[in-house]
């Protein structure tokens, strides 16, 4: 005979759930969090077109020794030059049902607060890519293929990215956009990621639809549609979105300006910050590489980037930045030495010590690039914002209904950048190998 237990009743049952999602994903915050803001944010008035600043490149050269009764030196003027830096506009998207929000609503036995928890949400995920663009160079490159891919219209299909890059840079649900080269892939943009698997770096899209291409922010894209292809090895895939249909690096990028882009020689970036690195070489950072081979690290390439960095700067280097693969190459130089090796926590992140005395920090962050070491003056970098992370809209204390639809918009954003005004004080060690078995 039946009997009234859990199973027959669960019908009845009230389902009771905790106050939180369990995020089943990393989140990395640390780079960007940990900049300073710059004091020339107070002196600008919203609404200004940028940060500008002004680089002296030479002292006054009316100086030297003269005989008695000989002509003085000449009263050459010193050089210099305007930079400015320009604030990115950086959103995070809420739109909710009627339907949607009325049946979030509960008490505290009931479901998370809908709305709620999407409002804590898209903020945790605004920065969190934000961190991810602190990486970059404005230019949105999520990883570059190590095989060809086929996509397909109607089923879930994959790409490798078998490299050093890897897939540190995708997130589950991510719209991208493939590019050959220097344009997008028509037969492969507007596509969702699926599925990652950090292990062989093999990322599943969803079928190749055009459901997300109507509303891609770059216009001719809209018109693209996706078919049978291939997506040649070496294609780069970036953010949706951040790259124009036709990329060029003098194009407007529209991401932070990241480390990627800071720690540049002309090579990647030949404007920065409106400065022509051609005409102006004392503004570009230093690059210690070995011609695209990578070698491994040593004590004296570490040492050489803090010399150069110090030769060509009043500031010397007291912040390293490295990922976690050159943190397991750094450990295996300094494991026995214990100068080296003491961890130390400040301001709520791990950090490890170099020099004799301890005196420069490294930071870890698992999503720094790979391959590569930065070394700076830890004030060099700096956060210019010009609008602090808020809700947009004409009143930002409510959501916004939709003409013709029962729904409701919310939108974060933030106008702000990163910058650096000393860029000849920093030095980026290139092309080192990384550890086997490395996350991502």
């Amino acid at each position: 005979m039946p009997l009234f237990d859990t199973d027959t009743i669960a019908y009845q049952f009230k389902r009771v759930y905790g106050e939180d999602i369990t995020d089943l994903f990393a989140r990395h915050t640390m780079t960007y969090n940990q900049f300073e803001s710059s004091k020339r944010t107070a002196r600008v008035s919203p609404g200004g077109a940028g940060f500008y600043f002004s680089l002296r490149q030479g002292d006054a050269e009316g100086v030297g020794g003269r005989a008695q009764n000989a002509l003085l030196p000449e009263p050459l003027p010193g050089d210099g030059v305007q930079g400015v830096i320009t604030p990115k506009l950086l959103y995070a998207v809420i739109r909710m049902s009627g339907l949607a929000m009325e049946a979030g609503k509960g008490d505290a036995a009931a479901f998370v607060n809908a709305l709620v928890d999407a409002t804590s949400n898209a903020y945790k995920a605004l920065t969190n890519d934000m961190n991810r663009q602190c990486h970059g160079d404005g230019y949105g490159l999520l990883g570059t293929t190590s095989a060809a891919a086929t996509p397909s219209t109607t089923v879930t299909w994959e790409a490798t990215f078998d490299n050093d890059r890897g897939v540190r840079y995708m997130k589950k649900g991510m719209i991208c956009d493939f590019f050959q080269s220097t344009a997008i892939d028509q037969t492969a943009s507007s596509v969702r990621i699926s599925s990652i698997d950090p292990v062989t770096k093999i990322v599943t899209f969803e079928a190749a639809a055009d459901a997300y291409r109507a509303y891609h922010p770059v216009t001719a894209a809209q018109s693209y549609s996706n078919s049978s292809g291939s997506v040649a090895s070496g294609s780069f895939l970036v953010r949706y979105g951040a790259r124009a249909a036709t990329h060029a690096t003098t194009n407007a990028s529209y991401e932070l300006t990241g480390l990627n882009g800071m720690y540049d020689d002309g090579t990647l970036l030949a404007t920065f910050e409106g400065v022509t690195v051609s005409s102006d070489p004392e503004f570009k950072a230093n690059i210690l590489s070995n011609s695209d081979v990578n070698r491994e690290l040593t004590e004296d390439l570490m040492l050489a980037a803090m010399d150069m960095s110090a030769a060509r700067s009043s500031a010397a280097p007291d912040l390293i930045r490295m990922g976690l693969g050159q943190r397991r190459k750094y450990f295996g130089l300094f494991s026995s030495d214990r100068r080296f090796a003491p961890s130390v926590f400040k301001g709520g992140y791990e950090t490890l010590g170099f020099s004799q005395n301890q005196s420069v920090d490294i930071l870890v962050d698992p999503v720094t690039q790979p391959n590569r070491i930065y070394f700076e003056p830890k004030k060099a970098i700096k956060k210019y914002t010009l609008t602090e992370i808020g809700w947009g809209g004409f009143d930002p204390n409510k959501m916004h209904w939709r003409q013709d639809y029962d729904q409701a918009t919310m939108f974060l954003r933030t106008y702000a950048n990163l910058g650096v005004e000393e860029r000849q004080s920093l030095t980026l060690l290139d092309d080192l190998t990384e550890p086997s078995n490395t996350p991502f």
